[in-house]
C-alpha cells in the first residue's frame, strides 16, 4: 500500500469512516451476498416475494439477487428484513454472524454513544468474526463457496470505537448527508436543462432556485 513507507502513519486513522458505503452498502455487498451464495439466490428471493406486506417497510416483490443499483434507502430496508429470511435454511453460526453485523450497524447510527456502547460494538465485531467462517461453506441447498474476508471495510469496524472517539458519532461525517443533495442539485437540475451543454444550464437553474428560494424567505419575513 502507498503508505507502507510512511514514518508513524495508521491509515485507519487518516481515513474517515464512513457509515453509508462501509456498513450499510457494505452489508448488502457482502454479508447479504455470502448468504444468498449459501442459501442460494431462489430460495432467498422466493422468501423476499412472500413476505406479508406492512405500512413503513418496503416490499421486495421481485426479490432481491437480480437488483443491481441500490439506494442507501434500500439497503437499510433490506436490513430491516433481512435475519427472518434466514431461519431455517441458514446455519446457526451463519445468523449469528449477520444479526452481530446488524446488531453493529444499528450501534454505529446512534447520535450519542458511550463506552458501553463501544465494549458493545467491539463484542458485536467478536461475535462476527468468530462465527464468519459459516460462510465459506457451501450449503446443502447448492450454495457457492465464498472467496476470502480480505475485505477493508471488514478490518475498518475494529476501529469504529476509537474513530467515534476522536471525531464523534459516525452520523456527522457520513457521506449520505452530502449524496442527499444529488437529487436536488443533480437530478433535478439536468432535467431541467435540454441535454446539450448542459453543465452551464444546471448552474444557471442552480442559482434561480436559490434566489426564489431566498426571496420567498424575504417574503415570509
Amino acid at each position: 500500500p502507498f503508505w507502507a513507507d510512511l514514518p508513524y502513519t495508521d491509515i485507519c486513522k487518516v481515513i474517515c469512516n464512513d457509515t453509508l458505503h462501509g456498513l450499510h452498502k457494505a452489508f448488502k455487498d457482502h454479508t447479504v451476498q455470502w448468504n444468498i451464495n449459501c442459501v442460494t439466490p431462489f430460495e432467498i428471493d422466493n422468501r423476499v416475494r412472500h413476505l406479508p406486506k406492512t405500512p413503513g417497510f418496503r416490499h421486495f416483490s421481485g426479490g432481491i439477487s437480480k437488483i443491481s443499483q441500490w439506494s442507501g434507502r434500500e439497503a437499510k430496508d433490506l436490513q430491516r428484513i433481512f435475519l427472518p429470511l434466514l431461519v431455517g435454511v441458514q446455519s446457526c453460526s451463519a445468523i449469528k454472524a449477520t444479526q452481530a453485523e446488524l446488531d453493529f450497524i444499528y450501534h454505529a447510527g446512534w447520535k450519542t454513544l458511550g463506552d458501553d456502547d463501544f465494549k458493545r460494538m467491539k463484542d458485536f465485531n467478536k461475535i462476527f468474526h468468530d462465527n464468519k467462517d459459516a460462510f465459506l461453506q457451501t450449503s446443502t441447498h447448492g450454495g457457492q463457496e465464498q472467496a476470502h474476508f480480505n475485505i477493508p471495510k471488514l478490518h475498518a469496524q475494529h476501529h469504529y470505537p476509537e474513530n467515534i472517539c476522536w471525531l464523534g458519532a459516525p452520523y456527522n461525517y457520513s457521506t449520505e448527508i452530502s449524496e442527499c443533495y444529488h437529487i436536488e442539485v443533480a437530478k433535478k437540475a439536468y432535467k431541467a436543462t435540454n441535454r446539450k451543454e448542459y453543465v452551464n444550464q444546471m448552474l444557471l437553474w442552480l442559482t434561480r432556485q436559490e434566489k426564489i428560494y431566498l426571496h420567498g424567505m424575504l417574503l415570509r419575513w
